[in-house]
């Protein structure tokens, strides 16, 4: 029966797939970006299940590797296809992007050169990683959406989030994970060489302090599942705010709701804090001042709680937590400590995929990786980790102005999402090794690329109306 599931799937995924390159072929770019926002959330349980059913590797190599061949195939097209040739082309290159070029450029130089303990093939992976992010700031910046086609896109996103809030509550009534049907440990054994660990025969990050469970629903694993509602919570609450009509507006609460429940089942700390910090964010953007006030009395509230009314259980959980005392919170200072005494031996970095768990990574070189920034300063230097910070600050600031100075709803989302995103994302970048979150890093770099172009062209026309102002 599964086996025939999976080859049903394997079936629907090829057709999808000629599907969306037959309509980027015919320059429907925006086909690439429903691609990645509609597959990578379930790129990991779609991959377990078929190479835990179907026992062909090829078939899973072939679909591992097919997102790549897409965004290839989108990058040859879209140069094919541009009026004038690169080369003769004018770019008018802002301070972002030279900070991706230089990140870019910096990254090639430490894979072509003789750096660090990893091989070749590893260094080409993980560069391969940081090209991936790359592609995407520029798609971004340089593939003009409709407005009706942005929200094709973030129709998909809310689609995604319904079906993984609907598989989380079945895997919180069932007290069982989703991954455990879907061939995940199968997976991670047979594809990576990853032993499973933990109570449920996974890996550790389904399971939090006590064994209690950690539930990822149809994404990779629950700290990537909660990072991803930062995205959703984002679009969900902008179109709260700009849609006319009452029924729509319950439609969003919904979601709201529903997002919540999502980061709260997959229980992690770093996510559940940045939800409240991205809310302040918005909470500046939007001008919203007294939602400012109402969570800081509810975070009062969650203090005396927490203090005098708590279960001990959750209160010794929280202490742990704040003091460093628990395994999780001793694993990340541990990581992070590794990686600052690299950086100091090493300021100009020992190479690439010698930090995180991203794909090249080879564990008996690996130093730190619980710290996206420390991950990129290890292997980097401190150039490296400077350039990626200022990828971080323009992105947020532009999309700030992006949105402060746009003229109409429609070009405010698209900022207001963007600079939420990446702000809120802040505090998860020093847990987790978050860029390896494929869906997240490349849809949210994706957002500031776009962003960063509607930001460009409001600093040219408010030139424009100067120097008219001026000549008249």
């Amino acid at each position: 029966m599964f086996v025939l599931i999976a080859i049903v799937l394997v079936l629907a995924y090829a057709i999808y797939l000629a599907f969306i390159l037959s309509g980027i072929a015919k320059g429907k770019f925006h086909y690439l970006l429903i691609y990645l926002v509609s597959f990578l959330p379930i790129y990991i349980v779609f991959l377990s299940f078929t190479y835990a059913y179907l026992e062909v590797e090829i078939i899973t190599k072939f679909i591992q590797y097919s997102k790549e061949m897409v965004i290839l195939f989108t990058m040859i097209i879209w140069v094919l296809g541009r009026e004038k040739s690169l080369l003769n082309s004018y770019w008018n290159f802002s301070t972002l992007d030279w900070l991706f070029i230089s990140f870019a450029g910096l990254s090639f130089l430490y894979l072509i050169l003789p750096i660090g303990e990893a091989d070749f093939v590893n260094k080409a992976t993980y560069y391969k990683n940081i090209v991936l992010l790359c592609f995407a700031y520029l798609f971004g910046r340089q593939i003009r959406f409709s407005y009706e086609q942005w929200q094709q896109t973030f129709k998909v996103v809310i689609t995604i989030t319904t079906v993984a809030f609907i598989v989380v509550i079945l895997e919180r009534l069932t007290s069982t994970h989703f991954h455990s049907y879907v061939g995940y440990a199968s997976y991670i054994s047979g594809m990576l060489d990853i032993e499973p660990a933990g109570v449920y025969g996974l890996n550790w990050t389904f399971q939090a302090q006590g064994g209690q469970p950690r539930y990822g629903a149809i994404f990779s694993n629950p700290l990537e599942f909660s990072a991803s509602m930062l995205i959703s919570f984002a679009i969900a609450l902008i179109y709260l705010l700009f849609v006319k009509f009452e029924s729509n507006k319950f439609k969003y609460l919904g979601l709201l709701f529903a997002v919540s429940i999502c980061v709260m089942l997959a229980y992690s700390r770093a996510t559940f804090v940045a939800f409240f910090i991205m809310v302040l964010f918005m909470a500046m953007l939007l001008r919203f001042y007294k939602i400012i006030i109402a969570a800081g009395c509810a975070g009062a509230l969650l203090v005396i709680y927490i203090l005098f009314f708590a279960p001990d259980d959750t209160r010794y959980f929280v202490e742990d937590t704040l003091l460093f005392q628990n395994s999780s919170s001793i694993t990340h200072a541990i990581e992070w400590l590794e990686g600052v005494d690299s950086m100091i031996q090493n300021p100009m970095g020992i190479g690439l995929a010698t930090s995180g768990n991203a794909g090249g990574v080879d564990d008996d070189l690996k130093v730190g990786g619980e710290n996206q920034y420390l991950i990129f300063g290890v292997q980097l230097g401190f150039l490296g980790l400077i350039i990626y910070l200022g990828m971080l600050y323009y992105g947020i600031r532009n999309g700030w102005r992006a949105y402060r100075t746009a003229d109409t709803p429609a070009d405010k989302i698209v900022p207001f999402i963007a600079a939420s995103v990446k702000f809120g994302l802040l505090l998860p970048l020093f847990t987790a090794n978050a860029e390896s979150y494929l869906y997240v890093s490349l849809f949210s770099w994706w957002l500031i690329g776009a962003t960063e172009t509607i930001y460009q062209a409001q600093k040219r026309t408010a030139l424009v109306r100067y120097q008219m102002k001026l000549s008249q």
